[in-house]
């Protein structure tokens, strides 16, 4: 097997660890190495029966000479395992006392305990995956939403090193159509490299501009819609916080100014994580604990990916809803509270006084809630099929590939054809990093350095 070329990072020795966390029925316990099948031979008990490879076999797990728990086990042999290497499985019961029994019987049988994302990490290194797909494992472990493990299964499968692949081989068509020129000056074939090269390398930056357009979208599909409801004190924001949680979280009183500070709560929609952020009512008149809470209310609105703005619909609009509606930096999605009693104000008037969408709800009754949530949308490419960009590594890599780009376009112009050759490869070195071709040491350190254990 080829490994890569990465230091001291690949390391000979074999390694073990829980796949699984605590506490469950059964547990899994991973071992991979050169001397993982000889480890497994050392505590699994099963006779003189040869073990196969990735056939399922049941037998009792040894320690010390003593049967400490029945399993089952299972082989694979390198590369066709999950890391490339020889690789071994113990699936047994997940209690405490026998749990640490086999874990014990491993470390004495001649494995270390895994660092937190080694057997990932062993994986790329071995060509397994490359590093956007061992990125998109911990994506999918702690994925919030149905969307949001779509988006990482989407990366795990390829999807990513895909379109990265095929961005590069243009900006290597155009590499190759340069350096002839640089090769053969006596030809005086600039105008025609220039022709030739250029269109590639617009292209190029499209399809990078293009997928870095959808970071704002794949950040919601991996963090969740931060929904922030604003508004002046007893609009029932509270209650409205509850009624969209469909259960009693937030503390709910006629008295204004209950809530004090943040409160905060999710749940999946349309297969969409949606996190709702309760604040302080915005008033001036008030005291220094509630003033405090109003700022926070301030900033949460600035960071919010959406806003609802609460009306109380039986008052109407007054001119502290004015002026909340003011301090906001992007225009909100008004909610008109309270449509269980008689109201002064409706959806077109709300419409046609705060230049925004307006819906009519009761956060007592649940009336309109649907209507509400329908409302609340999720960027477009969050829905797509595509594959969307939701590292945050990821998007500022294709930013300073696209300015590498937008350089070597330029230079065309203003420079000779080694500086726009430069430039280029610049940008095709960047896109590596996301891939792992080119990537540092350092950086594959730090992305596996995030990793849970028995990953």
């Amino acid at each position: 097997m080829i490994m890569r070329e990465m230091g001291d990072l690949m390391e000979n020795d074999t390694i073990f660890a829980p796949a699984t966390p605590s506490g469950g029925a059964i547990a899994v316990i991973r071992i991979s190495g050169p001397d993982a099948h000889s480890v497994l031979r050392r505590v699994f008990s099963r006779g003189n029966e040869k073990l196969e490879h990735a056939m399922l076999y049941h037998g009792g797990l040894i320690s010390g000479g003593q049967q400490v728990d029945d399993v089952m086990a299972v082989m694979f042999l390198e590369p066709r395992s999950y890391t490339g290497e020889d690789m071994a499985e113990i699936y047994c019961h997940g209690g405490p006392v026998s749990l640490a029994a086999v874990i014990a019987a491993i470390s004495a049988g001649g494995a270390r305990l895994a660092e937190p994302g080694e057997f990932t990490k062993r994986a790329f290194l071995n060509g397994k995956m490359d590093l956007s797909e061992a990125g998109a494992v911990m994506e999918l472990i702690g994925a919030q939403s149905s969307a949001g493990a779509r988006a990482a299964l989407r990366q795990l499968k390829g999807g990513l090193r895909e379109k990265i692949e095929a961005i590069q081989q243009k900006l290597t068509r155009a590499l190759v159509i340069i350096e002839a020129g640089i090769e053969y000056p006596e030809e005086d074939i600039e105008a025609d490299i220039k022709r030739d090269a250029l269109p590639l390398l617009k292209a190029a930056r499209d399809d990078i501009n293009g997928m870095a357009g959808t970071f704002k979208s794949g950040r919601l599909l991996r963090e969740g819609m931060r929904v922030v409801i604003a508004g002046r004190p007893n609009v029932g924001k509270s209650s409205l916080f509850n009624m969209l949680l469909e259960r009693d979280r937030a503390i709910v009183t006629a008295i204004p100014g209950t809530t004090r500070d943040i409160v905060d709560d999710c749940i999946v929609y349309g297969g969409v994580l949606l996190r709702f952020v309760d604040t302080a009512g915005l008033r001036s008149n008030a005291d220094e604990v509630e003033q405090i809470g109003i700022e926070r209310a301030r900033t949460a609105a600035k960071d919010a990916d959406a806003v609802l703005l609460v009306i109380d619909r039986s008052a109407g609009i007054t001119e502290e809803d004015e002026r909340v509606f003011e301090a906001l930096d992007d225009k909100p999605l008004v909610v008109l509270n309270k449509a269980d009693l008689p109201g002064k104000v409706g959806v077109d008037e709300a419409k046609a006084v705060f230049d925004c969408e307006a819906v009519e709800v009761s956060a007592k009754t649940g009336q309109g809630r649907e209507m509400l949530m329908d409302m609340i949308r999720v960027p477009e490419a969050g829905d797509a099929d595509d594959v969307v960009v939701t590292n945050e590594r990821h998007f500022g890599i294709l930013n300073a590939a696209a300015r590498s780009l937008k350089a070597a376009m330029d230079a065309f112009d203003t420079a000779d054809l080694d500086c726009v050759t430069i430039d280029i490869k610049e940008a095709w070195d960047a896109l590596g990093e996301i891939t792992g071709v080119t990537a540092t040491e350092e950086i594959i350190r730090s992305i596996f350095d995030t990793f849970c254990l028995g990953k």
